[in-house]
């Protein structure tokens, strides 16, 4: 079935009642009819399966069928703080990145960084690509798309244990960091990968300082926009959440 985000103010009772980008695409774009059913997720954590009943030109309405709660979300919370990237890879790791199961997303200023702020529209594409891959991966919850911030304030303020990955990290792997406290225990890990050219020396001293761990992925170097995509998913895996 189909799978629909929405104001949980829609929801009354038994009854929903749809508008705006919803209403477009039921009505319009699937085509979907009186009597078809669909999945409504409020943020709550909660599935309504919802029959529709009308379809009119300014809204729609169904009844709730059954309600019951969702099975999408991962149990450990991963923060992913991300240098900012040309737009299609960083589009690219928003979208894997929700798929995975990553719970919000903090874009980034590092010095490496070509791009190095964003428009309140792309913000807003941003909050697009991250509805659509909640809906078709199943997820419950919305991920949070932050307000993009410096690297340093970043650093200043993250919830720890924090994580930043780097590939000139020889001592430290991220296996053996997942493995010992704190990380083994927590439901929630804040993940620092950097932009294009990876991060410099001076800003991963700066981490440090800050109380974050620098860990290696291994030999390889992986582009930016995957690097997070592995790290993320090996510390899903370490937890029992893939396979």
């Amino acid at each position: 079935m189909h799978r629909f985000f929405i104001p949980k103010e829609w929801i009354l009772a038994d009854t929903v009642t749809f508008t705006s980008e919803p209403l477009h695409q039921i009505g319009y774009v699937l085509r979907l009819k009186p009597t078809d059913r669909i999945i409504v997720l409020d943020n709550s954590g909660w599935e309504f399966e919802v029959e529709i009943t009308r379809i009119g030109k300014e809204s729609a309405e169904g009844k709730v069928i059954k309600r019951s709660p969702g099975q999408g979300e991962p149990s450990v919370k991963i923060i992913l703080y991300q240098a900012l990237l040309k737009s299609d890879k960083f589009e690219m790791v928003l979208q894997k990145g929700v798929e995975l199961g990553v719970n919000a997303f903090v874009p980034c200023v590092s010095e490496r960084c070509v791009t190095r702020k964003e428009s309140a529209s792309k913000m807003g594409r941003w909050r697009r690509i991250i509805q659509e891959a909640a809906e078709q991966s199943e997820r419950v919850i919305l991920p949070v798309l932050h307000p993009v911030t410096s690297f340093e304030e970043a650093c200043r303020s993250v919830t720890k244990p924090a994580l930043l990955m780097w590939e000139e990290e020889k001592s430290l792997s991220l296996k053996q960091t997942l493995q010992n406290p704190p990380f083994k225990n927590t439901a929630k890990i804040s993940l620092f990968i950097g932009p294009e050219g990876g991060f410099p020396s001076a800003e991963k001293e700066f981490a440090v300082r800050n109380g974050i761990v620098v860990a290696s992925l291994g030999h390889r170097i992986l582009r930016a926009e995957t690097a997070g995509l592995a790290a993320i998913s090996a510390i899903l895996y370490e937890k029992g959440e893939m396979g």
